[in-house]
């Protein structure tokens, strides 16, 4: 036996795809049926739909200077690791280069080593 509460709970849980479309038409009908009795659903209803139409207002597009100012600014923060000229010929090296060519020598070293060493064990006599 479901309760008032239960009802107001499962109606209140929907009332975001119930906004947007994508109750079934099976729950959009109950929830059409529940809106009709229920004043304090309405208002919670009500109260969402204000709520979501106050932040889509808010919505607008970035000025044109906010990617290159963030970029500055990690920039500088970063002391130039980051969004700096990355072709120099004597300047930093990147990180993830050393890191790489440091897994190639490695991996070298391991080949050159492993390639003379026995793969079986023989018995002795």
């Amino acid at each position: 036996m479901t309760t008032p509460t239960d009802t107001h709970g499962r109606v209140q849980d929907s009332f975001s795809a119930y906004l947007d479309g994508e109750l079934a038409a099976p729950d959009k009908a109950l929830v059409e049926q529940h809106l009709a009795a229920c004043l304090q659903c309405r208002t919670h209803l009500e109260q969402l739909r204000r709520t979501l139409g106050s932040l889509g207002s808010l919505k607008r597009k970035a000025p044109p200077t906010f990617l290159p100012d963030i970029q500055r600014q990690i920039f500088t923060r970063s002391s130039g690791r980051f969004f700096g000229q990355r072709w120099r010929l004597f300047g930093k090296i990147p990180f993830e280069w050393l890191s790489m060519a440091m897994i190639v020598a490695m991996l070298a070293y391991y080949i050159l080593t492993q390639h003379g060493a026995p793969t079986s064990v023989s018995p002795t006599p």
